[in-house]
């Protein structure tokens, strides 16, 4: 029987590392198993080749080496030309990874096809525009509009969690939409790092609690307001270290700052670390520590919770859809002091933190990979059977 083909398009792929690509390469590590081939086209990274044929690299137009959140763009393509190259593969469905750019490209091909079309909302794109000085507003009435006319030409939407299917209703989405989270391999985070080479490798001193950041060390993610609560914290014990692993536009400024508070003995940047590596960390904690506001997802959480240990974090998107509250973790308002009491309350309580972990550990099989890669595909076959129909 012949496989389904799917063409992914992606703004960026490896070697960049960012939430896009994890969800490309867990899907597409259950969907194969399930019978789907998969072809990935993206953007070529300077100095890198890939060793897989079914990665098709367009030319970078800003062709800056990946780093810190930055990954190269692509030149624009003639439709035309790539929907030949698409038919050639005798691909059965586009599924683009990006609004704008090499995700608007695969839409507009499966158009030129007649083929069906899906789109992972992957970004709360409007809530980025500080990234675009002096034009902030503008730029955001203008991508929600966009993200309202380009969301309602695909034949199917998905988003990471139900908050984000809310917010694309609310920008006047009005295309079937589908909440499938990025599901995680719970295996990988069973064998975590001894306490003690953590503490060494970082010097952290001995009995001394673990609080674990996983993330971009970006503005977007809400790292200050997490310093802050732990700063405040800090001012009154000092039997906790908070571990920061990610790099980002930022780091630099919140390394120094954590410096002028006299705090780099106790709050430590590790910068990026390789995935692998990163995985290892979750279980070797005490407490996982979120403050973004902008998650559409924050698999970050899962991974946590995969790990065995129970989050904080603040009750605005994603997370909500995640944590239940009390139960595996703490949900908490946008306010620096009910977040780091939180924090406290499971530093004080050593029988409650591993109560909620030992939760968290069963409520994450709910987003186990295999449980959402079944769901995707259920989506694909409906639009092809309804596309042959």
């Amino acid at each position: 029987m012949r496989k389904l083909r799917v063409g992914i398009f992606s703004e960026c792929y490896h070697p960049v590392l960012n939430g896009v690509v994890v969800s490309i390469d867990t899907f597409r590590a259950e969907l194969e198993k399930l019978g789907v081939e998969y072809f990935i086209f993206t953007t070529e990274v300077p100095e890198y080749q890939d060793d897989d044929p079914r990665v098709i690299r367009f030319s970078s137009m800003v062709p800056f080496k990946s780093g810190g959140g930055r990954y190269p763009i692509a030149w624009p393509r003639l439709v035309g030309k790539e929907a030949e190259r698409v038919a050639s593969l005798d691909i059965d469905l586009v599924h683009s990874q990006h609004l704008l750019s090499v995700g608007h490209l695969g839409l507009k091909i499966a158009m030129n096809l007649g083929i069906p079309s899906v789109l992972t909302y992957h970004t709360l794109l409007a809530e980025y525009t500080h990234y675009v000085p002096l034009f902030g507003p503008l730029s955001r009435e203008y991508l929600i509009k966009k993200s309202r006319n380009i969301c309602n030409q695909y034949d199917q939407i998905v988003t990471p969690s139900p908050s984000m299917k809310r917010v694309l209703r609310e920008y006047g989405v009005r295309r079937p939409i589908e909440p499938i989270p990025t599901g995680v391999n719970v295996d990988d985070f069973q064998g975590p790092l001894s306490r003690k080479a953590v503490e060494e490798k970082w010097k952290i001193p001995k009995k001394s609690k673990i609080l674990l950041y996983v993330s971009r060390i970006a503005e977007e993610k809400n790292v200050d307001f997490l310093l802050r609560a732990a700063k405040s914290l800090a001012e009154k014990r000092d039997d906790f270290c908070l571990l920061l692993i990610g790099g980002g536009p930022k780091l630099e400024e919140f390394q120094k700052l954590v410096r002028e508070w006299g705090l780099e003995k106790r709050f430590i940047f590790t910068g990026m670390l390789p995935k692998d590596e990163t995985n290892r960390y979750f279980g070797a904690a005490d407490i996982f520590v979120f403050s973004s506001i902008t998650e559409t997802q924050g698999i970050v959480i899962t991974e946590a919770m995969a790990a065995g240990v129970p989050a904080v974090a603040v009750a605005i998107m994603g997370p909500s859809d995640i944590i239940i509250n009390g139960q595996d973790g703490y949900l908490v308002p946008l306010k620096e002091d009910i977040f780091a009491a939180k924090i406290n309350e499971l530093l004080e309580d050593n029988e409650l933190r591993t109560k909620m972990g030992k939760s968290a550990k069963v409520n994450a099989l709910k987003y186990s990979q295999q449980k959402c890669a079944e769901k995707m595909l259920s989506i694909y076959e409906k639009l092809i059977h309804r596309h042959h129909s």
